[in-house]
């Protein structure tokens, strides 16, 4: 009998043991939840209040600058894609700064909003473009675009002075500029259609019309430019203008829609002309061409944006 009330009570010692530890550990389950949903609605009222500053006030203080790398604010939606409030309130700061800095007068709240959401849309619609058109921006593209400019505004030291003292930018900051600008480079390189061309320019028509004959006839081009091309620009090189996109030449600040016309319709290898324009008869030789988008660029980037749903948060 004795045996079994020893072994009765080890049973009942286990028992007691083990409810103790159970009922601990639920005390200190209620009290990790409890906690944890405390975390949560503190979390959830603040991301309430400071979004409010940031779509309502649009407030600029330092607390809510700071509260956008918190909290995941979207400052405008673009199909698939998101613009972040941290990426707005960055570049805010950057012209507030400059601004101060340069005593330089900036828009008006709303106009300096929009135009800075305008800029950052831009950003994320060529990036969605670059993604569908395999279009990468390595760190070397960005390091050897950066290592240009510091030599050119000279040196390492002199840039991160200016960038800190008149924009409050890093580094790290202004190469996620340039990785933006190289981008932008990229596609217009190449993504959009440029040819490659040679020009004669002549203002006499009849002369003109004589030259683009021999040319045709298979006289050398580059030696009929060196000798007759009123381009004094370009007639030392054989009349060479290298790759041009649509509207990239410009004479006196004016476009030439009519050498555009007759050099993108032509193929490679095609002399045309004489083309008459603003500026004289041309005789064209196209070259080469690259590209898969055949608009001016400014002019495609338009009709991206005008068919992209966009919703501005702030606004």
């Amino acid at each position: 009998m004795n045996i079994l009330r020893k072994i009765g009570q080890f049973f009942t010692n286990i028992y007691i043991g083990l409810k103790d530890r159970l009922r601990l550990r639920k005390t200190f389950r209620w009290i990790f939840i409890s906690v944890l949903w405390l975390i949560i609605i503190i979390y959830l009222g603040f991301g309430i209040f400071f979004a409010i500053k940031v779509y309502k006030s649009h407030s600029e203080n330092k607390a809510t600058e700071f509260s956008v790398k918190i909290y995941p604010f979207p400052a405008a939606i673009i199909n698939n894609g998101v613009v972040w409030a941290k990426d707005y309130y960055q570049q805010l700061a950057y012209i507030r700064q400059f601004s101060a800095k340069t005593k330089q007068p900036v828009p008006d709240a709303a106009a300096l909003r929009q135009q800075i959401i305008d800029q950052l849309i831009e950003n994320k619609i060529l990036e969605m473009q670059a993604l569908r058109y395999n279009i990468t921006v390595s760190n070397k593209d960005v390091n050897d675009a950066y290592q240009k400019i510091v030599t050119q505004s000279g040196g390492t030291s002199e840039v991160n002075k200016v960038l800190s003292e008149l924009y409050g930018m890093s580094e790290k900051d202004f190469k996620n500029l340039v990785r933006q600008q190289v981008l932008k480079e990229k596609i217009q390189n190449d993504l959009i259609v440029q040819v490659k061309v040679a020009h004669i320019l002549i203002k006499d028509e009849a002369r003109a019309n004589e030259i683009a004959t021999r040319a045709k006839n298979g006289e050398d081009f580059a030696a009929l430019a060196k000798q007759y091309s009123e381009d004094t620009k370009s007639r030392d090189a054989g009349g060479e203008l290298g790759w041009l996109a649509r509207g990239q030449l410009v004479v006196d600040n004016n476009s030439i829609p009519e050498f555009d016309d007759a050099a993108f319709k032509a193929k490679v290898g095609d002399i045309v002309g004489p083309v008459k324009t603003n500026i004289g008869f041309e005789i064209i030789k196209v070259e080469d061409r690259k590209g898969k988008i055949d608009e001016n660029f400014n002019t495609w980037l338009a009709g991206l944006e005008k068919n992209t749903k966009t919703w501005r948060l702030v606004k």
